[in-house]
């Protein structure tokens, strides 16, 4: 090595091509210059430049492959459907200047770009020969709305199966289900963007945007809840979106209106209870990071950003105009074995107060036991199935259910709970066969011994109509 050769020029690092050290705002023109920055920053032994290291997966990919967006070539794209029933890929269309026709009673929008939603706000010259660039991580995207040249800066935290929670409530569920949320996170959402900016709303996931998510989904109108989550739990925040975007629609009122929203995603790097800083990054890696402590705080998206605002033309009828969201329906019930219909209502019936959904049951709908089962579909579809992992290591029977809980209060509006969970037979633990009852059980998580259910808010009115419905199968 030379006398004026640093360890990182030695490892393939070109210095004096990397991006600026920062920290700046995400998308900024800073943050931008690693899409097309040459210079290498090693991962696992092997220079690259940052665009070859981004890897969007799933349909991140799916979408940037659809939309011609690359690092280097088209950044990012805002585009709209207005149906239920569409492929995005095929289907959606460009949002701005778009003139949209909401008579359907759908519209759904959709950011993406070519690399991640978290996007750098530094580069960091690190131990051992490396670079890498610092992402923060993401769990809120706030929203800026204008309506006819009218800002609305209501505040709203959009968090939780239940639409009606308080600002308050929201945070505080936001704060619980995000892993060490409590360490950060309400403050960060009660005070809002650090640059004293009002969004309309912040929607909030507890599983966080990572280097592989490349889009923003934004379901603001839909005639069935579920059909806009798309069977995706990740999205903690669609039920809240919609009703408070129905309730903005209910102050404006009927007739054609100019819209104009733009997102800025809000990230963050805080301390871990050790005092390292937890963050994302991209490129090559060192356990020094102290050039990042420095960095603990909110980190924003540039409010200028090039193609993260949008605006189109709508009319509104009356019905879209009146202030109320969409209503969750039950879930419907699935085509059984009719030889265990029965006998699996019976058991779900008393196994639903009980285990992992019981718990879930008291805290959606205190003092409430289950009125209604509806036998669902699970990972094997229909019927009483048998699960076997582990070469014979363990072995059970089990089938699926929604057990629907009404509110306590009796009142047809007032939210109840339906929820999805697991009635299971053990059949061998440890290579060893068992003889064990059926009982109350939830869906296995990574988590070895921690068990999950689904939980969705339901109004004591479409529970009525769930149990008029299902009356065949009683």
């Amino acid at each position: 090595m030379g006398p004026c050769m640093s360890v990182l020029e030695a490892a393939g690092v070109n210095l004096a091509a990397l991006p600026p050290t920062g920290p700046y705002a995400m998308s900024s023109e800073e943050s931008l210059s690693f899409l097309t920055n040459a210079a290498t920053f090693d991962s696992n032994g092997a220079g690259k430049p940052f665009g070859k290291l981004v890897q969007l997966r799933g349909g991140s990919h799916t979408l940037a492959k659809a939309f011609g967006l690359a690092p280097g070539g088209t950044h990012n794209c805002f585009m709209y459907v207005d149906k239920a029933e569409c492929k995005i890929s095929k289907d959606a269309k460009p949002l701005n200047g778009a003139t949209i026709d909401v008579s359907d009673g759908e519209l759904q929008l959709w950011y993406c770009q070519g690399a991640a939603i978290s996007m750098p706000v530094a580069c960091v010259k690190v131990n051992g020969g490396s670079a890498r660039a610092i992402l923060p991580r993401l769990h809120a995207v706030d929203l800026y709305v204008e309506i006819d040249g009218k800002a609305y800066a209501d505040g709203h935290v959009c968090y939780g199966s239940d639409a009606n929670l308080s600002r308050d409530k929201a945070i505080d569920a936001a704060v619980k289900n995000t892993f060490e949320g409590e360490l950060w996170m309400k403050d960060f959402l009660k005070k809002g963007p650090s640059d004293g900016s009002k969004p309309w709303a912040t929607i909030v996931k507890d599983e966080r945007w990572g280097d592989d998510d490349g889009y923003v989904y934004l379901p603001l109108m839909a005639n069935d809840v579920d059909n806009a989550l798309m069977g995706d739990d990740k999205l903690t925040y669609v039920h809240s979106l919609m009703s408070k975007w129905a309730q903005l629609m209910g102050k404006i009122g009927a007739g054609a209106h100019s819209f104009t929203v733009r997102i800025r995603p809000r990230g963050v790097i805080y301390k871990d209870e050790d005092g390292a800083p937890m963050f994302d990054s991209i490129g090559g890696g060192s356990d020094d990071n102290d050039a990042v402590l420095g960095m603990c705080g909110q980190h924003l998206t540039d409010p200028n950003a090039p193609g993260m605002s949008a605006t189109w033309t709508m009319t509104l009828d009356a019905a879209q105009a009146s202030g109320k969201g969409p209503v969750r329906k039950a879930q419907e019930f699935t085509n059984w074995p009719a030889g265990e219909i029965e006998e699996c209502i019976e058991m779900a019936m008393d196994f639903a107060n009980k285990g992992v959904c019981g718990r879930k049951a008291a805290e959606m709908a205190p003092k409430s036991k289950c009125c209604h089962i509806i036998l669902s579909d699970g990972d094997q579809g229909s019927g009483i199935k048998t699960a076997r992992y582990g070469n014979g290591e363990r072995e059970y029977d089990f089938f699926c259910a929604w057990a629907l809980f009404k509110n306590a209060n009796g009142k047809p509006d007032s939210l109840g709970a339906q929820i999805k969970f697991v009635v299971k037979k053990k059949k061998i633990v440890n290579f060893r066969p068992v003889d064990e009852d059926w009982h109350s059980a939830g869906f296995e998580t990574a988590a070895v011994g921690v068990e999950s259910v689904t939980g969705l808010t339901i109004t004591n009115a479409e529970i009525d109509a769930a149990i008029a419905r299902d009356a065949q199968y009683y």
